[in-house]
């Protein structure tokens, strides 16, 4: 089991910066709703009979009213139902987001979580973070492993029991 909540910190970590586009994106959708305006969709609508053929000019059925303001309904509908999923989204990557940020700051050694913010966050090179630290490129990786053993471990112990 630790081995598969590893890889799946790992994944989370390596997806990280995704993620915060993601969030973005959703964010500018939600700000920024496509709509269709009632005279758009009463303008889209096709007055034509069911044989393909145009009804005559000048000539509007009494049911015109009726199936445009059912349109909009629906439509309406349709644009709220798309808005309450994107925030189900948001909030679950959002989530996501705020707890593995918040359990690397719970890493006990300063090192540990200065190497995975600069490596997965930062898109720093490990030997860049090897330069930064005064340490070699092999003592970078072993502070990586610990700290994703302890991210594993944090995961794991939220997670609870399994059954």
């Amino acid at each position: 089991m630790a081995v598969e909540t590893k890889a799946y910190v790992i994944g989370l970590l390596e997806s990280y910066n995704n993620r915060m586009n993601q969030i973005a994106l959703l964010h500018y959708e939600l700000e920024h709703p496509t709509n269709v305006s009632p005279d758009e969709m009463i303008g889209a609508m096709s007055l034509g009979h069911g044989d393909g053929t145009a009804r005559s000019k000048g000539h509007i059925s009494n049911k015109t009213l009726y199936i445009a303001l059912n349109y909009q309904e629906q439509a309406d509908l349709v644009n709220a139902e798309a808005r309450e999923e994107i925030v189900e989204r948001l909030i679950e990557l959002e989530r996501e987001q705020e707890k593995l940020a918040y359990y690397i700051t719970l890493l006990n050694d300063q090192q540990q979580e200065t190497v995975i913010v600069r490596f997965y966050f930062e898109g720093r090179t490990w030997s860049d973070i090897a330069r930064e630290l005064h340490v070699v490129t092999r003592t970078v990786h072993k502070i990586k492993n610990r700290a994703l053993d302890r991210l594993a471990a944090m995961y794991t112990f939220a997670e609870g029991p399994q059954k």
